[in-house]
């Protein structure tokens, strides 16, 4: 029966134009890298060589150490990102409750489609018609 694989956390400070790493949970497993993908590609490695395991039993999570500045800004974007996913969803949301609020009220899915602008085939596909649709 295979294992499942572990995950540990790696951090990663930056060390000149290298990205020096460390897994406080595996002493010894000390690596570099020489950006972020190799660096976790070699903490992955050096973990699986520290516990004598394959390395398809690792799975490393990298944190680079970043100053506070990125920090708060990277906080803000991902804040911001979620914000945006969130408002998409709700405004799909509204759209399909629109086109099935006007087909229901009598309007073809062209009429419908002009009203909300977005084509026939897209309202078709957010409010379908159980005896078809009227497409005049």
């Amino acid at each position: 029966m295979t294992e499942q694989p572990r995950t540990f956390t790696a951090v990663a400070e930056r060390s000149g134009r290298w990205w020096a790493v460390t897994v406080p949970d595996v002493p010894g497993a000390i690596t570099q890298g020489r950006n972020l993908k190799e660096a976790a590609e070699m903490a992955r490695e050096a973990v699986a060589l520290v516990l004598d395991v394959p390395e398809d039993q690792v799975v490393v999570d990298l944190r680079p150490a970043l100053p506070d500045a990125a920090v708060t800004a990277l906080d803000d974007f991902r804040s911001r990102r979620s914000d945006r996913e969130k408002a998409e969803d709700a405004e799909r949301d509204a759209q399909a409750a629109a086109a099935q609020a006007l087909t229901e009220a009598g309007l073809s899915v062209r009429d419908a489609g002009a009203v909300l602008g977005v084509s026939y085939q897209r309202i078709s596909q957010l409010a379908p018609t159980r005896r078809g649709h009227r497409t005049a």
